[in-house]
């Protein structure tokens, strides 16, 4: 962990089971305890509250009414529920942006983002910024030591739309100033001479949405990024300053490039996030292998501490499939999840996102579920409470640099995802090779400690700088083995490409240069990748990019090479030894089929294996505490399946003992218990 992040709060490392989002304003006071009984009735830990309440808590500047929340927490204290409270900044009431319209930011196109949706902020606002950190000390004095009090949410989904006004601009040439100290240095960074954008003072620069250019669009992106991190960092410090004693975190949107969760992670007590992953066609991935993705972005920003989800789909899935999602994410070392939403708005542009309980409040099929699971867990808190995922040998790396380069810049169909997430598509896909094995994953960002992997793996790795090729050649020199894939190692912090061969500062590691690189055409013909006989995999078909590695080295070993009459024989995958370690380079983008096939001629050679022996289509996750292995065997199919445990195993929550031949249903996930000693 960085020596400047904040501690880690003892709550965290609680299990605090399940909740949901409770919104009383939305509906008649009258019907609020009978709310408030459902809540209690459904065993949920606690609620969260006020996400979108500004207007109600300051309906009128400087007065400030909380009476109408201070009844619905007496109720909710009355039945042991606690609160998650937000600070509900990102929805400025009218009378806010009417008065300071500096709030407001202008978008890509120069049109001016108002009221009436959400997130009609500028990161660079000082109304903005002045009022919502009143409004933060304001809750902190009235909340912050009350024992009811669970935790602190800073905003929603916060990130502001990436703002072009004029003020922005100003801020982003002082950030360019400090950044670059002199304008030649910003020149030739930037290599402005291209298109004749060359300036001669810092007060010349312009957004990146008049004058483009890879380089200035990464620069761009960083500057939001501070400026969204010193926004929220005020409401935090307001927080602080009332002594609160509860954590504070955020709902961060999984993989959004609006700015980098790393670096706000350092600010906040725990890593929270959203997730919505009982959709038919999760965004990355299989059923579990989405789960396990989300879950390793999410502990992968504090470093491998614990997480937990305050948005979380209750509805919309099949039977069972409520209860499968959740035990799935606690196995996987989640420790707290909130639903959303338990009531349902009767109208608002969330109307049909139906919750736990309509405004009808007669509960169903989703209601009884999340009843039975919550229960469950409830029963289990204490053996919960402190136990922690078995330790993954593998990492991912990612970085926030490459994702904004790939979210304006994808450069290959490959590389194109909704909401620009296309470099985490990308990953996930390599990330899904290994998890569908049932060998236990991480992500890891750069500045991580390395040292705690056997295996390192970088897809896509095109912004490198210099400083973070120094590590990874570290730790492939102490013994690591580290995994790179094409378009990686061509440009430097600045988006500038280099002038040395792919991949860049890490080709003394690897031994290669790729002077020639592209994407598959129609008119070659099928390529494949075949096996040498040093790597044992069938052939690698319908390849979708090639790198044209070229040895540079006599102890390079090439792996596969690609077959076509255009590329007969070009060297395709290589590896190296290097130092203590192995450097292994993948010079081509394969579909799932074929990285399905190339993991798994990799995992054996590396030896690595799976977390439990299981069929295929199984899974298991550990959770482990002194003596004791908490194991979640796992089936997210939508027929049965069958595994063989030997002696020694006891349900969790049923108490039995469990052996021999074990069905599980569809979407059944069985918690068991082994001793180790």
């Amino acid at each position: 962990m960085s020596e400047h992040s904040t501690p880690l709060h003892p709550e965290v490392r609680k299990f605090h089971g399940l909740g949901a989002a409770f919104f009383p304003e939305h509906h008649p006071r009258e019907t609020w305890r009978e709310y408030v009984e459902l809540l209690s009735a459904a065993n949920l830990s606690f609620v969260r509250m006020a996400e979108f309440t500004w207007d109600k808590m300051e309906p009128r500047e400087g007065k400030f009414d909380f009476e109408w929340l201070d009844t619905a927490w007496g109720m909710l204290w009355e039945k042991g529920i606690r609160v998650i409270l937000c600070t509900p900044t990102a929805v400025p009431p009218r009378w806010a942006c009417d008065r300071y319209p500096d709030i407001l930011p202008v978008l890509e196109d120069g049109k001016t983002y108002g009221f009436g949706v959400r997130r009609y902020t500028c990161p660079t606002s000082p109304s903005y910024r002045r009022l919502t950190a009143r409004l933060a000390g304001e809750l902190a004095r009235h909340y912050g030591h009350n024992p009811q009090l669970l935790a602190w949410q800073i905003d929603n989904e916060f990130g502001h739309p990436f703002c072009f006004c004029e003020r922005c601009r100003r801020q982003f040439q002082d950030w360019c100033r400090a950044r670059f100290g002199t304008i030649q240095r910003f020149n030739d960074e930037l290599v402005t001479q291209f298109w004749g954008q060359t300036v001669t003072d810092f007060a010349e620069i312009d957004l990146p949405n008049t004058s483009p250019s890879p380089s200035r669009w990464l620069m761009y992106h960083h500057f939001v990024s501070d400026m969204t991190i010193a926004c929220f960092r005020e409401q935090i410090d307001e927080l602080r300053k009332a002594r609160t004693s509860a954590p504070i975190t955020t709902n961060m949107m999984i993989t959004w490039y609006g700015y980098d969760h790393e670096g706000m992670g350092r600010h906040l007590n725990v890593i929270a996030g959203d997730h919505y992953g009982l959709s038919s066609l999760p965004l990355f991935g299989t059923r579990f292998t989405n789960e396990m993705f989300s879950t390793a972005f999410l502990r992968g920003i504090r470093h491998g501490q614990p997480n937990w989800f305050l948005e979380f789909q209750p509805c919309g899935a099949l039977p069972g499939m409520i209860r499968w999602e959740a035990l799935t994410q606690v196995g996987l070392g989640a420790e707290l999840i909130d639903y959303f939403r338990f009531d349902t708005c009767a109208s608002g542009d969330e109307r049909d996102h139906y919750g736990i309980v309509g405004v009808h409040r007669q509960p169903g099929r989703d209601y009884a579920e999340i009843t039975q699971v919550a229960g469950d867990l409830r029963q289990a808190r204490d053996v919960l409470d402190g136990s922690a995922p078995q330790p993954a040998k593998v990492a991912f790396l990612y970085t926030f640099a490459n994702h904004c380069e790939f979210a304006r810049y994808p450069k290959s169909a490959e590389f194109s995802g909704p909401c620009g997430n296309g470099y985490s598509l990308h990953l996930s896909r390599h990330f899904q090779a290994l998890a569908q094995q049932n060998i236990a994953c991480d992500l890891v960002y750069p500045e991580d400690d390395f040292s705690a992997y056997a295996v390192i793996v970088a897809p896509a790795l095109y912004i490198l700088p210099r400083a973070l090729a120094e590590k990874l050649a570290a730790f492939v020199t102490a013994g690591g083995t580290l995994l790179l894939s094409s378009f990686s190692g061509l440009a430097d912090e600045f988006a500038k490409i280099r002038d040395i061969p792919v991949p860049g500062p890490l080709g003394e590691v690897f031994g290669i240069q790729v002077r020639n690189y592209m994407g598959t055409r129609e008119d070659a013909g099928p390529i494949s990748i075949i096996p040498t006989g040093k790597l044992d995999f069938t052939p690698l078909v319908d390849v979708r990019w090639i790198d044209e590695v070229l040895p540079q080295v006599d102890d390079v070993q090439v792996l596969g090479r690609f077959a076509n009459p255009f590329f007969d024989g070009v060297a395709a995958i290589t590896r190296r030894p290097y130092g203590k370690g192995w450097a292994y380079y993948l010079g081509s983008i394969l579909t799932e089929a074929g990285y399905d096939v190339f993991y798994r001629a990799l995992a054996r050679q590396l030896d690595l294996r799976p977390t439990l022996a299981l069929p295929d289509g199984l899974f298991a996750s550990i959770r482990t505490k002194g003596d004791r292995q908490l194991i979640f065997l796992n089936n997210p199919n939508t027929e049965a399946r069958e595994l063989t445990l030997a002696n020694g195993y006891t349900d969790l929550f049923s108490g039995q003992s469990v052996s021999g031949t074990v069905t599980l249903k569809p979407f059944e996930v069985r918690v068991v218990v082994k001793m180790l000693s």
